[in-house]
């Protein structure tokens, strides 16, 4: 698409009263200047306290960590043949 004469259209808009002028971030508006702004909902906010409490957590729980290596090293960890056969088929698929 090909637009010519792009200025000489922009004239009729510059002298309306209620034409809106962007201008560096900030916007004018019948001679009130007006800045960007943006707030984010309750929702959001939530969800984002949220987000970093879930980033700041470690993703290993290192005290069922401790507790499986011990049970292995004491020869008290078992799991049933069932389990496993069960992880077998699953893992195919």
């Amino acid at each position: 698409m090909i637009v010519n004469n792009v200025n000489s259209s922009a004239k009729y808009y510059s002298n309306s009263v209620t034409a809106t002028r962007y201008a560096g971030g900030v916007s004018y508006v019948r001679g009130a200047q007006k800045s960007d702004a943006f707030t984010p909902s309750r929702e959001a906010q939530s969800f984002s306290e949220m987000l970093n409490k879930l980033k700041s957590t470690s993703e290993v729980r290192e005290d069922r960590v401790n507790e499986l290596q011990q049970q292995i090293a004491s020869g008290q960890y078992n799991v049933s043949s069932a389990d496993i056969a069960a992880s077998l088929l699953m893992s195919r698929y």
